[in-house]
């Protein structure tokens, strides 16, 4: 049996707290008294780096418990009870949730701390970290919920603080449509979240609607139930974790600061989405179809998504394909029933990607807020220490052995194709080559060659070291975390098995090898052929035919404007017309039409006169005095 912990409330409570605190502090502080930055950058850093302290506490605590029974467990209190459905704000920390904890705090605290020296100067300071603390607190909620239906309390939190960080610089109408997007869609993935919950709610009933008893209860539930329950709650991953259809919104979260980048991409909201499929493992590896559904979804998103990153030119905009791409490969993992696999990419493309986006951000911050990467060029002597860790980060990302994206791609792809899913095999591999070919694009023309704006280039200079301090230990997480689930060691398999339920493929040696060769090919193939257009500098080039067509993605976004948008604006309007004044405003009108009939009627006893009123006041006393005596009589 697992154990009962009260502390497992506090690691989404520190930073919950301190988003309070330090909103009170920005709301009340006037602008005379406003509190030094440092203040601010102290507060919000508290918060994440206690969570992470006691991440580590659970993850000691659980393993020293045995393998069968590494959970613990907090009910905070009863939250309601409606019919047979009776919920908890309950946490859970198994193996599973323990691993996101240590990584989405570990990160979360990096990025925090790069934060101070990355929005210094701004003139909303408090505000941007109270949503920060906010954001990493409805993660921590959204991770350690017990059920469902808690886990759904911190992924509409995750998504109200992508809203709000997303069209942070609100003066911008652009990025306020940026942050509409991004709720509206993800409200699209949410709706098939609670369809999926209210499904598998019918289909169980009162066993318990927490995992455990979920997932004691599963054989409850008809083969149509759970296909339908599967599919339903992958909907809502395609909103939250970016895939087909609903990736368009990740693209846009650009507008928002750089570390609210590096904080959606790498450690909080976009990770949900493949957290709550390994989550409902115990459910996703009995239905074949949704998980064949899965896989596929993730791959053919994958491979869109690199074909538009192939072709971007605001740096931001490169590595937010990439994380869409790369989310793809871990639902391909899961999707597969490899979910050991598909986390162990979440782990390590937290390493990277953030590592990648703060890297950005350093060049971003040294250019003086410009994003164009054809505006840069030979930055590498100016940032030498950006350019070395986001070196180690591209090559994580583009899958060079041994840093550590290489381990956890390649067992996606191997898990791919030891369970006979070439097709999946196949489109990862091409997307591999495709993001070695990508990622090295942008390191050869940021860094590489001549200048290309020098005013820009001569008083560009390395950022602080409270920048840099933070992307030199990320970049020993994206250099070394392979290791600890590369083949014959499998440290994280092993940790996560309690938690999930797959079946480990038995393939032969010469399966593996052949997979990790053809993941090297791959790389080495992307990077070459990187190296031969932009390793030497060159050129903006103008595209036209696929390359303007890929670079204005496929014009997407304007077909889902033209076919969906505008002709929901058109019925809404429509609509607006016919019901606003007959409907919302008619009862009011008529009401206000009514008071207005009796003020006229009396009106006509308003005349003026003292001595008309007197006459009024005399039959009035008179009407009370023959009313009285007639009641007394």
């Amino acid at each position: 049996m697992g154990q009962s912990v009260h502390y497992l409330g506090l690691i989404p409570l520190f930073p919950l707290m301190g988003a309070v605190f330090i909103g009170l502090l920005h709301v009340f502080t006037c602008k005379n008294a406003k509190l030094p930055e440092k203040v601010y950058g102290l507060l919000a850093c508290v918060g994440p780096v206690l969570s992470f302290v006691m991440a580590l506490k659970v993850f000691f605590q659980l393993k020293a418990l045995p393998v069968d029974a590494r959970f613990l467990s907090h009910n905070a209190f009863t939250w309601f009870s409606v019919g047979d459905l009776h919920i908890n704000m309950g946490f859970l920390a198994d193996p599973l949730s323990c691993l996101m904890l240590l990584f989405v705090t570990l990160i979360g605290s990096l990025i925090h701390i790069y934060s101070i020296g990355y929005m210094s100067g701004d003139k909303n300071y408090g505000k941007f970290f109270a949503y920060m603390n906010l954001f990493l607190g409805s993660m921590l909620v959204l991770v350690l919920g017990d059920s469902p239906v808690v886990m759904f309390v911190g992924w509409e939190g995750v998504g109200l603080c992508s809203y709000l960080l997303i069209s942070f610089y609100s003066e911008d109408t652009n990025n306020v449509l940026a942050g509409n997007k991004a709720f509206i869609v993800n409200r699209i993935g949410d709706l098939g979240f609670v369809l999926g919950m209210s499904f598998l709610f019918w289909g169980i009933g009162a066993s318990g609607f927490d995992y455990l008893s979920l997932k004691a209860n599963i054989h409850h539930l008809t083969p149509a139930i759970a296909l339908t329950v599967c599919l339903l709650l992958f909907v809502g991953a395609t909103g939250k974790s970016a895939q087909i259809p609903l990736y368009v919104w990740l693209p846009d979260a650009m507008a928002g600061p750089t570390p609210v980048s590096a904080l959606i991409h790498a450690a909080t909201m976009v990770t949900a989405g493949v957290y709550m499929v390994a989550r409902f493992s115990f459910l996703y590896a009995h239905v074949e179809l949704a998980g064949d559904i899965v896989a596929w979804v993730g791959i053919l998103t994958a491979l869109l998504a690199a074909i538009f990153g192939m072709f971007q030119n605001d740096i931001k905009k490169v590595l937010a394909y990439s994380t869409v791409s790369q989310l793809g490969y871990m639902f391909a993992g899961v999707g597969v029933a490899a979910y050991s696999a598909g986390i162990f990419h979440v782990f390590t493309h937290a390493f990277f990607k953030a590592l990648l986006f703060l890297g950005a951000g350093s060049v971003i911050y040294a250019m003086h807020h410009e994003q164009n990467i054809w505006k840069m060029g030979g930055l590498k002597a100016k940032m030498p220490k950006t350019y070395l860790t986001m070196v180690i980060g591209a090559l994580a990302l583009a899958g060079c052995p041994p840093f550590s994206g290489f381990f956890s791609k390649d067992e996606i792809l191997f898990s791919a194709l030891a369970t006979g899913h070439y097709g999946i095999w196949a489109v990862g591999l091409l997307v591999a080559c495709m993001t070695a070919y990508y990622t090295f694009r942008m390191i050869f023309v940021v860094f590489h060659g001549e200048p290309r704006d020098q005013h820009a280039f001569d008083h560009a200079k390395e950022s602080p070291a409270v920048m840099t301090v933070p992307l030199i230990i990320l970049a020993v997480g994206a250099a070394f975390a392979g290791f600890l689930n590369m083949p014959g060691v499998q440290t994280v398999s092993h940790w996560l098995a309690p938690s999930l339920t797959e079946h480990h493929p038995h393939a032969s040696s010469f399966v593996l090898v052949f997979a990790m060769a053809t993941s090297i090919v791959a790389f080495l193939v992307g990077i070459k052929i990187a190296y031969s257009k932009f390793g030497k500098g060159a050129a903006e080039p103008v595209f036209s035919g696929f390359e303007k067509f890929a670079y204005n993605k496929f014009y997407v976004d304007e077909l889902y404007n033209a076919v969906i948008v505008q002709p929901y604006k058109a019925v809404g309007s429509s609509i607006w017309k016919t019901i606003e004044p007959n409907v919302t405003d008619g009862p009011v009108k008529a009401v206000t039409r009514l008071y207005m009939m009796i003020g006229t009627a009396f009106k006509v006893f308003q005349v003026g006169y003292v001595r008309i009123y007197a006459i009024y006041m005399i039959v009035g006393l008179s009407l009370m005095s023959l009313f009285l005596s007639q009641s007394l009589n």
